[in-house]
């Protein structure tokens, strides 16, 4: 059983990186075990040297093939666009804007009869911050200065800043345009991934209704998280799977404000692997518990080097989701999540810093109400409301400084998406998010010295207008 609708399951345990190399080649030798091996037979007069017809099957194999109605190989085309107004980027003059959010290309198949592959190419990769170089009057935490090696700035820094002054529509990271690439092993009840794959943490951000970053919770957008690895899931019962997964810890650095020196995001900093645990039972018609546990860090206390921007950070996290469909056209869904970011104690200690592990917990609630108008078209709408701690290690270090930054104040939103869907194929939607940030001068949303009446009268709310499709 799945754990995750766009997800591929994962499972409980994780081991270190010998169990991960035995399990991917045990992984493999499956799928070769179920090519056709003939027994070897004399050759005939006049037949070709086996050597020959290896070098014509390579020549063969170069060239590529045609694509056949084959489960070996299948091709999904996804895409989201928008037309999206967004007062935190309008300081700039950069609130309206119309982007792609993504255009993936997945290929996906069986390599033999428990062996699969998924590989998803997505060209549009906006989510990691970018080194800014800064305003007069603006305080920008990206800012690449005093932070060790040389970083060029960045002029679209400015407005690629943190989870708070964004303009990607997705909020998917990935490893250049590689979203997802991995290979799965499915037995009875036991099944192995080892590749990138997103982690099983909450519900997806689509599947509860969301339709971009620009309007998704702020929990479903931490959630949303990519990496690579490996993982396991083994169903129980018809209505209980248990997963696990060890993996690289660096897919979340930038949402603590881990910026490392603005190296290469996919890279991992952190040496020791983290772990997740997670578990989802359906015990009624309809219902759908999950929950989630992640132990790890992010980053490295580097010595020689020694930043704020750049240090060992917590990334565990607790979450908890349920969900009530009481029919095709009507449901309720919710999680809560209690992260803990922050600076571990060997970092503060080198940073001379008084401060440590931060609890950021928070919620969200929803409902989604739709209604067919014709065979082919449904419309409905979602609504979420949502509380989420401020607090992380930027705001810590703020509150040390002694600036009028308190630690334990809240972000909210609510959100309210109209859509009508075709065939659950094409999507449109408009979107409206009502966002409360309480400290927007610190993602370079407002000047340092107060608000900006002419361009932080809406703060930092966001409406538009999506399109979605999927092809497969």
């Amino acid at each position: 059983m799945p754990t995750h609708p766009d997800r591929l399951p994962l499972s409980p345990s994780v081991g270190s990186v010998p169990l991960v190399v035995a399990c991917t080649a045990f992984a493999f030798a499956l799928a070769v075990g179920q090519t056709d091996v003939g027994a070897q037979q004399p050759q005939e007069p006049g037949e070709p040297a086996a050597s020959q017809v290896a070098v014509q099957e390579d020549e063969a194999a170069a060239s590529g093939f045609a694509l056949p109605d084959s489960d070996k190989l299948r091709i999904r085309l996804s895409f989201m666009a928008g037309y999206i107004h967004d007062a935190a980027v309008a300081t700039l003059g950069f609130e309206k804007q119309g982007r792609l959010g993504y255009a993936i290309i997945g290929l996906f198949g069986d390599l033999s009869e428990r062996v699969s592959y998924l590989i998803e190419i997505n060209p549009v990769n906006e989510t990691r911050p970018l080194p800014a170089c800064g305003e007069e009057g603006f305080f920008y935490p990206n800012t690449p200065q005093a932070i060790g090696p040389v970083v060029e700035c960045e002029p679209d820094g400015r407005l690629r800043v943190d989870d708070y002054r964004f303009v990607a529509l997705d909020p998917v990271s990935q490893q250049g345009p590689i979203r997802q690439a991995h290979v799965q092993y499915g037995g009875d009840r036991l099944g192995l991934t080892f590749g990138r794959f997103m982690l099983p943490i909450g519900f997806d951000w689509e599947a509860m209704g969301s339709f971009s970053a620009k309007d998704a919770t702020h929990i479903q957008r931490i959630n949303a998280e990519s990496n690579f690895g490996l993982g396991l899931d083994y169903t129980l019962t018809d209505w209980a799977t248990v997963s696990g997964a060890a993996f690289l810890g660096d897919g979340n650095k930038f949402r603590d404000y881990d910026y490392f020196y603005f190296q290469d995001g996919s890279f991992d900093s952190n040496s020791a692997l983290t772990t997740l645990v997670s578990g989802r039972i359906e015990p009624l018609e309809g219902l759908d518990v999950r929950a989630t546990w992640k132990k790890g860090f992010t980053g490295s206390k580097v010595e020689r080097l020694p930043n704020f921007y750049a240090s060992k950070r917590h990334d565990d996290a607790v979450v908890i989701s349920a969900q009530y469909r009481v029919n095709e056209y009507a449901r309720v869904f919710g999680e809560y999540a209690r992260y803990t970011w922050g600076l571990t104690e060997t970092s503060a200690e080198l940073l001379g810093l008084d401060t440590g592990p931060l609890d950021k917990p928070g919620y969200y609630v929803g409902a989604d109400l739709s209604a067919p108008l014709t065979s082919n078209m449904r419309v409905g709408t979602v609504f979420t409301r949502e509380e989420l701690s401020r607090d992380d290690s930027l705001i810590a270090l703020l509150d040390l400084e002694g600036s009028e930054v308190r630690l334990g104040r809240k972000e909210r939103s609510t959100a309210v998406r109209v859509y009508a869907d075709f065939r659950n194929a094409v999507t449109v939607a408009l979107t409206y998010n009502d966002h409360s940030n309480p400290y927007r001068w610190v993602s370079g949303i407002e000047p340092i010295a107060g608000p900006n009446p002419e361009a932080s009268i809406s703060g930092s709310n966001k409406w538009g207008l999506i399109v979605r499709f999927r092809l497969q």
